[in-house]
């Protein structure tokens, strides 16, 4: 595929070229702390009109439980799972056209768990830098408020092994175990660099399929907000999942839905 490039300047392509080679994973400028809080906004109400309700299982939601799919219910996250840069930056690291395959968002308040380390890979089964999942800060992240952190050059390596602990699972949330107590193994002896995930809001981190990640509690007194989104490479073949129910999402439909004109310049209108 041909890079010829809308949104990425040329630092930028630079960095990100150098990033998904040596470390597996990239961070972008996306938006201004305003259109995150705008975004935040939007969370918020669809927090607030889910109280009361309960899961497909009749099982009441948490106060801070993630929501999965929210583009489904949002016109705004929907306009934010297109991001045109967004789009442009997996074209180009995974050389070829992309489909959306799902989205997430996370409140993490202060005192709730982090993440087992795990390989997104491990879930979708795609082969190697088919698929690029985006974290979008929504707040400052940092080690003390339980950011993700990342071993650095880590998406080298095959889909690693999980070893179940049955007491751990327990602590996941009502609709989604595999968020703790089913972390992959890694190889003895290995020399991983630990990055931790410093992200100013309004900055999306772009990760390889293979690199291992995770993250710890918020210790802190401040949420973690994120929104994430899964990329996949168009034509690859994916696992669906029985919980996840995972299907092809045309990302250039709604990018011609939400992003014409104006917006599409200057990423306007959240």
């Amino acid at each position: 595929m041909s890079a010829i490039f809308k949104h990425l300047n040329a630092e930028e392509v630079q960095q990100i070229t150098f990033d998904w080679r040596y470390r597996g994973f990239t961070i972008l400028n996306l938006l201004t702390e305003e259109e995150c809080d705008e975004i935040n906004d939007e969370l918020e109400r669809l927090r607030q009109e889910r109280i009361g309700t309960t899961t497909e299982d009749g099982k009441p939601w948490g106060d801070w439980d993630p929501f999965s799919y929210p583009h489904k219910i949002s016109s705004k996250l929907e306009k934010l799972f297109c991001h045109p840069k967004i789009l442009e930056a997996c074209e180009y690291l995974m050389d070829g056209e992309v489909q959306g395959m799902q989205t997430w968002c996370y409140f993490k308040p202060p005192g709730q768990l982090g993440r087992d380390q795990h390989q997104n890979a491990f879930y979708t089964g795609c082969k190697h830098n088919e698929i690029i999942n985006t974290s979008l800060a929504l707040d400052n992240h940092d080690p003390e408020n339980g950011a993700v952190w990342i071993y650095e050059g880590s998406h080298r390596l095959p889909i690693l092994p999980i070893e179940v602990d049955e007491e751990r699972t327990k602590t996941n949330p009502n609709f989604w175990r595999n968020e703790r107590g089913k972390p992959c193994v890694m190889p003895e002896g290995h020399d991983f660099r630990k990055i931790q995930g410093y992200c100013k809001k309004g900055q999306v981190v772009l990760l390889h399929s293979h690199n291992i990640h995770g993250s710890e509690p918020n210790n802190s007194n401040r949420f973690r907000r994120n929104f994430l989104g899964g990329y996949l490479k168009k034509g690859a073949n994916f696992n669906k999942g029985g919980h996840m129910k995972r299907e092809p999402i045309d990302l250039y439909a709604l990018k011609e839905k939400h992003w014409t004109g104006s917006d599409e310049i200057n990423y306007s209108g959240f």
